[in-house]
């Protein structure tokens, strides 16, 4: 029988080409945690917080569209620079046609930087958020 760890050198090189910050697998009896720091790929004591020491999350496009930063009835931007938001609330929206699609945030965090003017035009996986951890908040 292998050793579920003989393959953490591969998942870290896939981590790492994908651009994921964070993978988390879950057995009954133990959790690994890899995090991209964007300089490399380390192994997360499974214990600690899943955001202490996890880097900031790029918010991405789910598909092509018009981003916008706000509803087309609304003045207001949804989410603003500095602004905390939990795992699932609305950043932005992206417009495909007549349909609006949230852009929902990952994880709890703190808005960093909104990387998009309102109104541009982005393709799939087009950054649009970063998002820092707030330390003690989970998933």
């Amino acid at each position: 029988m292998s050793n579920p760890l003989d393959h953490v050198d591969q998942l870290s090189v896939w981590l790492k080409h994908a651009d994921l910050a964070l993978l988390e697998l879950r057995g009954p009896s133990a959790t690994l945690r890899l995090v991209n720091d964007g300089a490399s790929v380390h192994v997360v004591a499974g214990d600690e917080s899943l955001f202490v020491d996890a880097p900031s999350v790029t918010v991405r496009a789910a598909s092509p569209g018009i981003f916008l930063d706000r509803h087309p009835l609304h003045e207001h931007a949804i989410a603003l620079t500095d602004a905390n938001v939990r795992a699932g609330d609305p950043l932005g929206i992206l417009q495909i046609g007549p349909l609006l699609l949230p852009v929902p945030a990952p994880r709890a965090g703190m808005v960093t930087d909104v990387l998009i003017a309102h109104g541009t035009v982005v393709g799939y996986g087009a950054p649009l958020f970063v998002l820092r951890p707030i330390k003690g908040e989970g998933a």
